[in-house]
């Protein structure tokens, strides 16, 4: 999951809504980037010790290396916690029932699903700190990031379907209608497409995220909570609540070839990287159960803390960790051995969904160059124009003026991230004026044309 595309799925959408939040000429110097089981959303659509976790894997930021965040849905706020001391580093305040959260790949922003609030929270992984709130549908419930960072896709529990976020504006630019009460949402590998459970219909739906539509309806187990896919996108595997079992899903023909029987009462799911071992959290059983894959058996059980809500595997596979919202920490699992090795308590009680990054996962990525120049179509600079860079690892955006010879440059700009780049004059009109790049190293030539 480590490559970025230039333009991910929807990109026309998403310069769209670029083009709508650009900064005017004007003001571009001060701009800046935009109870427990109580409410109704809780009471109605989640169970008393009730939630779900989602992993996001793949190259991180400095800012974010070897971290979990944990949703602790009674205190509203998220845990963030530093996996090598194992330790709570910071609480950071979000919104009401928080119950999920997503890490983008490069791991400079968190995203959360506040289920009373109707809104995500994004977190700043470098300050930890709330720099954006998001209106989405009712209850959202699920919140997962896509492989190249540019979605994240809600799941909305009181309407029935999923907000499309674009994490560049951190603007919904889609609503897809799902089944009944969705919940888990993943993504395969690439991207193009993503898995979501509908608890209230029994079933899996699956969207084509380029066309934002849903290209099949998978009948599984009674209320299906998670769904995790392995490494390939060939399987995709579904915690279902009420049946106890997993469902396994060939993803080549969207027909469940599995049913394996678990403990009682699974609510979240995660698979190894190499997808040999499916871990399913059993709430009702206080316990995790190990699957093997190439057979669809059991071969162990974890017993864990008191009612355990959320799984995440730590990118290297190396270990798993498993909120318990009962004894109010997190459990760390040796995946060779599986022995619990570390408990983390968290503040606020009631820790629910958890996500995880790891320097492991990328490397670390490096400061660079972007460059360009802003010219007529005959080739004379254009001075004093305003360039803005905005979005991937920075806080707040970067801005430049072009000199005389319409040239502008900006330095120390984090690698390996989505930045929109943008230009404005006073007199001059730019047919291209705001433009998505993919910073993998030092970028030269990022070039716009303008006409007085």
């Amino acid at each position: 999951m480590s490559g970025i595309s230039i333009f991910g799925p929807n990109s026309a959408v998403l310069e769209h809504a670029v083009e709508e939040q650009s900064v005017s000429a004007d003001d571009w110097k001060t701009a800046e980037p935009k109870g427990f089981f109580s409410g109704v959303f809780t009471n109605i659509l989640v169970p008393v010790l009730l939630s779900l976790v989602f992993l996001v894997a793949g190259p991180v930021m400095a800012a974010a290396q070897n971290r979990a965040y944990v949703t602790n849905i009674a205190a509203g706020t998220v845990s963030a916690i530093n996996l090598n001391t194992n330790t709570e580093i910071a609480v950071i305040p979000v919104g009401s029932n928080p119950i999920a959260v997503a890490i983008l790949p490069n791991g400079t922003r968190a995203y959360v699903a506040n289920q009373n609030s109707a809104s995500i929270s994004v977190i700043n992984t470098a300050t930890n700190t709330v720099i954006a709130t998001i209106p989405v549908g009712t209850g959202p419930s699920g919140v997962a990031a896509s492989p190249n960072g540019l979605r994240a896709y809600v799941t909305n529990q009181g309407d029935d379907s999923v907000s499309v976020i674009s994490t560049v504006t951190n603007m919904v630019v889609g609503t897809i209608a799902v089944g009944v009460a969705p919940f888990g949402v993943t993504f395969n590998t690439s991207g193009t497409l993503a898995y979501v459970t509908n608890r209230l219909s029994g079933s899996v739906s699956v969207i084509d995220t380029a066309t934002q539509l849903v290209v099949a309806t998978i009948p599984v187990g009674s209320v299906p909570w998670a769904v995790a896919l392995n490494g390939p996108g060939t399987r995709a595997y579904v915690a279902n609540g009420g049946s106890d079992n997993v469902s396994v899903i060939d993803t080549a023909t969207n027909i469940v070839i599995a049913a394996i029987p678990v403990m009682n009462g699974p609510i979240a799911i995660a698979v190894n990287p190499t997808g040999t071992r499916v871990y399913a959290v059993n709430q009702a059983s206080h316990s995790v159960s190990v699957i093997d894959t190439a057979t669809n058996t059991v071969i162990n059980t974890v017993i864990v803390g008191s009612f355990p809500s959320g799984i995440a595997v730590r990118p290297g596979g190396t270990l798993i960790y498993v909120t318990n919202q009962g004894s109010g920490n997190v459990s760390v699992i040796d995946a060779g051995s599986l022995a619990i090795i570390a408990t983390i308590p968290t503040s606020g009680g009631c820790p629910f969904g958890i996500a995880v990054t790891d320097s492991t996962s990328g490397g670390t990525a490096a400061d660079v160059i972007v460059t360009g120049r802003a010219a007529t179509p005959a080739g004379r600079g254009i001075s004093n124009a305003r360039v803005i860079l905005s979005g991937g690892g920075l806080a707040e955006p970067m801005y430049a003026v072009t000199n005389t010879f319409g040239f502008y440059r900006f330095e120390a700009v984090p690698s390996g991230e989505n930045y929109v780049i943008s230009v404005r004059s006073k007199r001059y009109h730019f047919g291209e004026s705001s433009r998505l790049i993919n910073l993998g190293d030092a970028l030269a030539n990022v070039d716009f044309i303008g006409v007085p």
